[in-house]
């Protein structure tokens, strides 16, 4: 219903008709729209955190990793495209689903904390970047640009959008592109 109708115009009666529930039985398990809602996401922030966090593991080149987290997680963006679309319009006017979508944020920016430092320890990234602010800055740009994307044009290509992205982390984070990813030199 949510994916379908918005947030704000899916109601009670078609929730417990889509489940095959009887209206009234919808308030033994929830207390509002809102409950159902945050139980929703967490179910499917259950479900994409595996394939997100351990998309990239067997992988040692840093860019090939960064390459294959941000493919995946467009992947699954998309695949989930109407609901993410709705969580971040939802996230904008209750708290509640705003502090999760800050934890489920939370979450994927120190992962890519965590690997910052790891390539800085070992010279692969340029020291001189703060892992926090950088890791933030960098995830916030995947997930606002996967939303935006979905919004303006559905149809993106996945693969474009992945190699570019995957180009702005690498270049922000001084690390090197395999030869087979750089990009054509300008003409």
């Amino acid at each position: 219903m949510f994916a379908r109708d918005g947030f704000a115009d899916a109601r009670i009666t078609d929730i417990a008709d889509a489940a095959g529930a009887a209206h009234g039985s919808f308030y033994r398990y929830f207390d509002s729209k809102e409950e159902i809602f945050v139980a929703l996401l967490r179910d499917l922030i259950d479900e994409l955190r595996p394939v997100w966090s351990e998309s990239a593991d067997e992988l040692t080149d840093p860019y090939e990793r960064l390459l294959r987290a941000n493919r995946v997680y467009l992947e699954t963006y998309r695949a989930n495209q109407p609901i993410m679309i709705v969580w971040e319009q939802v996230a904008t006017l209750n708290e509640h689903v705003e502090q999760l979508r800050r934890e489920s944020n939370d979450k994927f920016a120190e992962r890519i904390e965590r690997a910052i430092v790891r390539w800085q320890s070992d010279g692969t990234a340029d020291p001189a970047i703060e892992p926090k602010t950088a890791a933030s800055a960098l995830t916030g740009m995947l997930s606002n640009f996967a939303y935006r994307w979905s919004v303006r044009e559905p149809d993106f290509d996945l693969d474009t959008a992945a190699e570019q992205l995957s180009l702005l982390w690498a270049n922000a984070l001084g690390l090197r592109v395999p030869a087979n990813h750089a990009p054509a030199p300008n003409r």
